[in-house]
């Protein structure tokens, strides 16, 4: 009998231990504040995302309005984290990545229809046959003589995987033709140009920080000193920025033994130092930066860099004042956002970033003045200089921190921003269009010139282009003589690519000229 009651007694006995756990648990969680019986609802933004997904009267994109929370929630923080929905992640990825897949052309839509600017030499394009001028009015079978058409259309139509075919057709020289491309992997060069400007003096034109930015600087570097190169001008003016790795590599180039290039700090990340670790290429020969308002970045953590160790002369424009790193946060809808996670420090101290206390509206609106209007600060009678942190070099330099890289001479362009020439050459198409044009009609001469340095030197074809410019565009003027360089520097581009543009853009470039005249001190 008394096992009979032990039978059905053990159950109830087993089943009052584990209610009496289960109640003694729930309590220590309530005393800790993590209620083991409370459903987890998620934040207030998703379960209001859910509540509309599940209850509003209209059918909602919700894609699109979470990326507009997540936007917003980004503008409460600083000017560099960012949101990138999944296009234009993909075109920041490629960027970077160096290279991007399509068949190798640069395009402006004019007139409802799409000319081409440049084409990347030996890509796709090139070998294809296309020039700068064509018009593509179809695209496989879609018309391009459309009203309104955008870039990111036509970008559409004629972008995809390597190794697919496209067949466009163009308007060359008032004729159709058609052309049959077959897609590749289009480069995007870090190094625009790299040549000697006279015996001893190399020049190297970096457009970005890419993964093979240190790669292609290198073979630039010692294509230069093979040549003879015993000074440099090292130009950074408009480089962005990029990776940072790409920056200390080229800045451990330049400084010897362990010197520090940068650290990085934040309130989740521990300090972190990032020092020359082997003899540079180029550790002894005098070196120019070149900077303009646009530098930024890794732009400026190599400048500044060289800038503490009195390692180089910077010429030019004080800097954009980009201090941030961001890392980058795959999201699960393919986007991501980029969060600023630490400040960079150049090796003496300084905070290179400029304040964003006024907002992040009112920091980029400050910088696009900047851009448009770039005028040299009085380092004397500027207070808000006076204002910051002051730092000491070896050399005797007074730097400063919080208003990116001060150059060390002052040198702008040639034209003040109110001038009818500053207008003429950053406003509108007018002056692009016709050099585009003229491209086109006086083809066959420019091809038959050999060099860059031969076209700025060819005065009939300068005569030939002054006159038509002035029956083209009579309400404009003629050019003045000094700027002739511009338009010839494009009809270059469009034979010889940007090396070609450089090499006679640089021929009558204040900035330059300034960083030269410094050389022989």
């Amino acid at each position: 009998m008394s096992n009979k009651k032990w039978d059905w007694a053990l159950p109830l006995l087993i089943s009052g231990v584990l209610i009496a756990g289960m109640w003694l648990g729930h309590r220590l969680t309530l005393k800790s504040g993590l209620g083991l019986f409370q459903k987890n609802k998620g934040s207030a933004l998703q379960q209001t995302l859910d509540l509309m997904r599940l209850h509003y009267v209209d059918t909602l994109k919700i894609d699109s309005i979470e990326q507009l929370s997540i936007e917003q929630l980004m503008d409460h923080l600083d000017p560099h984290s960012v949101y990138l929905a999944p296009l234009a992640l993909q075109a920041a990825n490629e960027e970077l990545s160096g290279n991007f897949e399509g068949i190798g052309v640069e395009f402006a839509v004019r007139k409802d229809s799409v000319l081409i600017t440049h084409v990347i030499p030996k890509g796709p394009s090139s070998n294809a046959g296309l020039e700068p001028g064509d018009r593509i009015i179809k695209a496989g079978d879609s018309s391009l003589l459309q009203k309104e058409l955008t870039a990111e259309r036509v970008k559409d139509l004629i972008r995809g995987p390597k190794k697919s075919s496209i067949t466009l057709e163009l308007v060359r020289d008032g004729k159709k033709i058609k052309k049959t491309i077959i897609r590749g992997e289009i480069p995007f060069p870090a190094v625009d140009v790299a040549y000697l400007i006279d015996d001893t003096t190399g020049y190297i034109k970096l457009n970005r920080f890419s993964e093979n930015s240190y790669e292609e600087f290198m073979e630039a570097l010692e294509e230069l000193l093979q040549k003879g190169m015993l000074q440099l001008l090292l130009d950074l003016r408009g480089n962005g920025g990029g990776f940072m790795n790409e920056a200390v590599d080229m800045a451990d180039e330049f400084l010897d033994a362990d010197k520090l290039i940068v650290y990085t700090e934040g309130a989740h990340y521990a300090k972190k130092e990032y020092r020359c670790k082997r003899p540079g290429l180029f550790e002894k020969g005098k070196l120019m930066v070149l900077v303009d308002e646009n530098s930024a970045s890794a732009s400026e953590v190599l400048a500044g860099a060289l800038q503490d160790w009195c390692r180089a002369t910077v010429v030019g424009m004080p800097t954009f004042g980009k201090g941030l790193v961001q890392e980058q946060f795959e999201l699960s809808n393919r986007s991501a956002i980029r969060l600023t996670v630490a400040r960079y420090y150049s090796p003496l101290g300084r905070s290179i970033q400029r304040s964003y206390q006024d907002g992040n509206e009112a920091y980029h609106e400050a910088a696009v003045n900047r851009s448009l209007h770039p005028l040299p600060i009085k380092i004397n009678d500027t207070s808000k200089v006076r204002a910051q942190k002051r730092f000491f070099t070896t050399c005797g330099d007074t730097l400063y921190s919080g208003m990116g890289i001060i150059p060390h001479v002052l040198a702008g362009p040639r034209f003040s921003p109110d001038s009818k020439e500053w207008l003429l050459l950053t406003s509108g198409s007018l002056l692009e269009d016709f050099t585009l044009e003229f491209y086109t009609r006086h083809r066959k001469d420019i091809k038959a010139i050999t060099s860059p340095e031969s076209l700025f030197n060819a005065t009939t074809l300068s005569d030939q282009f002054a006159r038509e410019w002035t029956r083209y565009a009579p309400q404009a003027g003629s050019l003045a003589p000094e700027i002739m360089v511009y338009p010839l520097a494009r009809l270059a581009r469009y034979r010889w690519g940007n090396s070609g543009y450089y090499k006679v853009v640089n021929r009558q470039d204040p900035v330059i000229e300034s960083a030269r005249k410094n050389l022989s001190r």
